[in-house]
């Protein structure tokens, strides 16, 4: 009989790892409409691009088609989004990163250059804030009786949409297929996954980066992305018993057909997996 993968979606045959999930304090699962796609249509043009910080890549934005006629179900229709530039993590957040601010170390594989994970959805958060009030920068989240907010005009570090997170892990060309990987390489040379990763993390940046010179947005640690995960069409069937939040990318523990752009997944908010880290964004204020 085969576990349940470890962010629980059915569809995939990834062996679970609750033997190593931490269980934080749920918060009530609210939805919060900010940032995400339909607040991004809406958006207004984008401020000055001022100098771009070493961690971080620049993202302009775009309108692109989301989606995957070829991928599962969830992963249609194909729609239209706009996307306001951004700033995006050059590499998952490392446990170096996370330990300075955070004063605390969850993760399964131990090592300064690895990413960090099981870390929660929530510990994610508030890291971003922490990030924001260190570089003097206004947080974009706000904790009100149990619920968190998002100030989309907030010019701290937040978590990428999910549809921002597509948007910057596709290359910068047409791509009807949802392929994540750089013309001309192999997915060894780009990804740790099942076929390559010794059954463990790695360090950040040591595969090809994408197009858009960001390292591991494929396999290593899934992301976690803002989003409450649902089908993108009303009256989608859900693919997950409970609500979740988004993760994409694929890990160290994934198949190759995990790590596409558009293969979408979910996991418990309030737990940490072994396979689970994410990535900071700031909008282009």
């Amino acid at each position: 009989m085969k576990n349940k993968p470890s962010s629980a979606k059915e569809k995939t045959t990834e062996p679970a790892q609750a033997e190593n999930a931490r269980n934080l304090p749920a918060q009530e699962r609210i939805q919060v409409p900010v940032p995400d796609a339909s607040y991004q249509e809406q958006a207004q043009e984008d401020h000055v691009v001022r100098p771009v910080p070493e961690h971080l890549v620049w993202v302009e934005g775009g309108v692109f088609h989301m989606g995957n006629t070829l991928g599962e179900e969830d992963e249609k229709p194909i729609h239209e989004v706009r996307i306001r530039s951004f700033m995006i993590g050059k590499t998952e957040v490392t446990q170096k990163e996370y330990e300075a601010l955070m004063r605390d170390n969850p993760s399964r594989f131990k090592g300064e250059a690895l990413p960090v994970e099981q870390v929660t959805w929530y510990d994610a958060v508030e890291y971003c804030n922490k990030l924001s009030q260190k570089e003097g920068l206004t947080p974009v989240y706000t904790w009100r009786e149990d619920q968190i907010r998002a100030d989309a005009g907030a010019n701290g570090y937040r978590l990428p949409t999910e549809a921002e997170w597509e948007y910057a892990a596709r290359e910068r060309k047409p791509d009807t297929a949802g392929g994540i990987y750089p013309e001309g390489e192999d997915l060894d040379s780009l990804a740790w996954y099942t076929e390559n990763s010794d059954n463990k993390t790695h360090e950040v940046a040591l595969k090809v980066p994408n197009s858009r010179g960001l390292y591991d947005m494929a396999g290593n640690v899934w992301e976690w992305c803002w989003d409450w995960y649902g089908g993108y069409e009303t009256g989608t069937r859900a693919l997950f018993p409970d609500p979740v939040r988004v993760t994409r990318g694929g890990s160290w523990n994934s198949k190759a057909q995990c790590l596409g752009s558009t293969y979408r997944h979910g996991g418990d908010p309030s737990k940490g997996y072994s396979d689970l880290g994410f990535r900071v964004l700031r909008s282009a204020f």
